[in-house]
This record gives structure tokens, sequence and C-alpha cells, in this order.
């Protein structure tokens, strides 16, 4: 069967901010997740810098293109209301428990001040689900200032997917002072009958509390004061220590089934796959993974190593970092990430990326514009997470034959391989030839097997990836792209059919 290429998605230019968040498209997106319904998607993402607070909503009926659509709580002109305490009992969205325990002084910190006095505040990396009672249910977390732990989490329901959502109360918080969990980029998920709170940023690392599936708040109901009397242990109040140091982000997604080859035989496996994002904000972003039988772990990468970070690099399997196809505008920092599965089956990681196009252009000094980017996402033979390094663009894993992989280019690939560091990395040109060898930049073997699983021996390393269909934006044009994972360094190989000389 022949393969089904993507047509042209027509993406929508990138743009700097302008003065209209309608305008921004996918422009300002900063830790996207994403939530389908009746035939929409819909992205949530950290309030913006020149939007209205309460976190940006944007929809979809391709995944491709996304527009504005407002804001999930309703937050225009209550920030009086919040300075008298006036939020309760469902009011201004009921939201004074959460500002009462972050609201920062100006005078405390000097800068960088998220919750403040006179009632304004800007939320942070949201996560919306479809609940059991048929609500939608909305996790937020509030923090006082950028660079401190003193954040919480809380639950905000609605009717519907678009906003008017009302919080229902706070499941964690974290006082000032790193020592406990930042209480901030919660995620949820449903697996094996259970429900889950994955939850942390920097300090102590990440986190994972179980939470009752008929209400969406913990599982047993503990309070801050019970931790702070010493009532409950710290593990009881904040959960189970899954990784540590510089990550945040984390979101886990169950997969049943995966297909991984053992001693020359498929077995079906189902794992728990971590993902989360390493390293500085603004200069080292990146996506790194494990993966557990268990939703408590431990989830450790393909040489066996836990997840952790050590100021911008660590141990995980390195996904995507900034790297540069020809011809093309740089990935650059990607990273805060969802795992989505449409109702079709189709499996996505969106994130946010930016980019250093502009300051090239000599339009701006600052590379500070995020944009929702969404990657296709499968398993290599053994079972681990890997990625496309190209936009989605409707395509889908197919099978790909070795008269596909050599003629739609006659071999010929750009290559990113990824490294521990996190400089942005250029593509090479190699070519894959007919009798199993690798030339040009890099020597080596590749060999294509069952339906669309790829081995690549180059770079001192053991690549084992799959091959799939996508659009090559640099290129203006379909193609083939590999995605596979270094069996010693851990680190991802990207490769992007051309047909360059």
């Amino acid at each position: 069967m022949a393969i089904r290429y993507p047509k042209n998605p027509r993406f929508n230019p990138l743009q700097m901010r302008t003065p209209d968040p309608a305008a921004w498209q996918e422009g300002c997106a900063h830790d996207p997740s994403l939530l389908e319904w009746e035939g929409k998607y819909y992205a949530f993402s950290t309030d913006t810098f020149g939007a209205p607070n309460g976190y940006q909503i944007r929809e979809s009926s391709d995944l491709i293109h996304w527009e504005y659509r407002g804001t999930a709580f309703s937050l225009g002109e209550t920030a009086e209301h919040f300075r008298k305490g006036e939020a309760r009992g469902g009011r201004y969205c009921n939201l004074q428990e959460a500002f009462n325990w972050c609201v920062t002084s100006p005078k405390e910190v000097g800068y960088g001040v998220c919750t403040r006095p006179d009632g304004t505040m800007s939320f942070w990396a949201p996560h919306c689900v479809r609940g059991t009672d048929g609500k939608f249910w909305l996790y937020y977390c509030l923090t006082g200032y950028f660079g401190g732990s003193k954040s919480c989490i809380g639950l905000a329901k609605s009717d519907r997917p678009d906003g008017g959502f009302v919080s229902e109360g706070l499941l964690v918080k974290s006082p000032a002072g790193w020592r406990t969990p930042n209480c901030i980029d919660p995620q949820v998920f449903f697996a094996e009958g259970r429900m889950f709170l994955i939850y942390g940023s920097f300090g102590l690392g990440l986190y994972l509390l179980e939470l009752d599936p008929a209400t969406g708040m913990r599982k047993i109901p503990r309070d801050y004061g019970d931790f702070d009397s010493g009532a409950v242990t710290f593990d009881e109040y904040y959960g189970v220590h899954l990784a540590s140091g510089s990550l945040e982000g984390g979101v886990i997604r169950y997969h049943e089934n995966v297909p991984v080859l053992e001693n020359g035989k498929w077995v079906k496996k189902n794992y728990y796959y971590l993902m989360c994002s390493y390293g500085s904000l603004s200069s080292a972003y990146n996506i790194r993974c494990g993966r557990s039988e268990t939703p408590e772990g431990p989830y450790t990468d393909v040489n066996g190593n836990p997840l952790v970070c050590s100021t911008d690099i660590g141990t995980g399997n390195k996904l995507l970092g900034s790297f540069r196809f020809e011809d093309s505008p740089d990935f650059y920092c990607p990273g805060h990430n969802d795992i989505f599965v449409t109702e079709k089956g189709v499996q996505l990681i969106s994130y946010h990326c930016r980019t250093n196009l502009f300051i090239e252009r000599g339009l701006s000094r600052s590379n500070n514009f995020h944009y929702l980017y969404l990657g296709l996402y499968g398993f290599n033979a053994d079972g681990w997470l890997v990625m496309s390094a190209n936009r989605y663009a409707g395509e889908e894993v197919q099978t790909v034959t070795e008269g596909d992989l050599l003629g739609i280019s006659a071999g010929k690939f750009e290559a990113v391989f990824l490294m521990q560091g996190t400089e942005t990395v250029s593509s090479v040109r190699i070519r894959l030839n007919a009798d199993g060898t690798i030339s040009g930049a890099k020597r080596g073997t590749w060999r294509l097997f069952g339906d669309h699983y790829i081995e690549i021996a180059a770079n001192d390393d053991v690549f084992s990836g799959i091959v799939m269909p996508a659009w090559l934006q640099n290129q203006n044009a379909a193609g083939l792209t590999v995605t596979a994972l270094g069996a010693r360094s851990g680190m991802a190989l990207h490769m992007n059919s051309t047909n360059k000389i």
C-alpha cells in the first residue's frame, strides 16, 4: 500500500507578540496542554504577558491551526475583590484561598512577583481533562513569585471546556524556602482504574499524588496544616518522589500492549512513560523521558538510570532539544509538553518552542516568544517512546518499505544527532545506501525491519527508532522522517529525507 503523505498544512506564519491576543494564533502559548471534545481540540496555556489573566484557551479543528477563545477564569475587573478577600463561595471563580496562600509583597523579593497584594495574579501551567462527573476539570497552579516555591495547586470545574471555571479547592501547597516540593505544573492521568496527579518544578523535583476519580480531589484528604503540625508525614502530604533536580513540567501517560522485540520475538508490554523538561527556561530547555511498569516508579532511561537533572543536563532519554535543519528556523528550547492521544488514536506530543528567527532578522533582541508545536510520537522496537522533530501536519504512523525509504530521496537525509550539551545542533548530510551502509558526514550501517522499525549504527552508537511520513517545513514538501534513540547515549537521532546534494 502506498504511503499516505500529509498535504501542505499551510502553517500560520510565526509572528512576534502583538497587542491583540486574538491575533496570536499559535504564538505566546507557554506550557500547552490539550483536550478533545465534540470534534474540537482545546489548548490551555500559562498566562502570558499582554493577554488577559486566567489561562488562555485556544481552539482547533485540525490540531494545526489554532484560534484564541478567551480565558478559563473570568478575572477582568476582579483584583479589588481579591484584595478585599471577597472571592469566595463561588464568586470571582472562588480563587480567594489560592490568592491568600500565594500573595507576595514586591518588597519581599523585589522582582518577578506573580500574586500581588493589589489583587492581580498570574496562573501557570494548566491541565484540563473530562471528569467522571461529566464536567471539565481544570488543574491550576498559582505562585507567589518567579523563582520561588510559594505555590499551590487546585481544581476548578466547568460545564464547558472554553471557560467559566470555578475552583473546588486546593490539593497541595508549598511555602517559600524550597523546603518542600514546588507546587506548580500539575498534570493528571487515569490508568488501571486509578487517577494520579504529577507535579513539581526544580527544587526537590517531581512528585505523585493519588486522586479520587469520583471527585478529582486527593484520594485521602490532607491539608497543609496537617503536615505543618506534624499530624501527617512529608510523604503522606506531598506524595511519592519521582525525579530530582532542575526539572519540571512532568507528564505521565500509560500505554498498554506496546510491541517490544525480545530475543527475536515480539511481545506486548505495559508501560508508564514520564516526560519532563530539563534546564534553564530560556537557554537550555530540553525534553527528557523515562518509563516504569508502575505509576509510582522508579522511572529509568535507556541505560537504567533514574531521571535526575543537574543544572542543565542529566540522565533521561533526551528526545528533543535545540536544533536546526537546513534553511529552516531553529527549534530553540523546546519543552513543557503534554502527551496527548486523540479519540481516533493519533499519538501527539504538544510543547512550546522558541526561535531565534526574529533576532537573526534584526527584528527583536529577544527570543521570548513561545509557539504551540505538536509532533507525532511512537515506540521503537525496544518499547521506548520516540517523537518526530517535525510539526504535526495530519500524518500517521504506517508501514514503510525499504523501497519507500530509499526512493523518496535516493537515500539522502539531513540528520540531527542530539547531544548531552545545550547548544543548538545543526544537521549534517548522510546517505543510506542500498547495501546497508551509511556514507556522507557519518559512516555506519542501517537496517529496516517490521512495519516501520529502523536501526542505525553511527556516531559511536546504535539508534533504534521508527520511520514516519512528515511535512518537511524547510523543504515545503512531504517526505519521510526518522526518529530514533541511542542505546548508549540516550540521545535522539532525527533524520529528514532531502533531495539536496
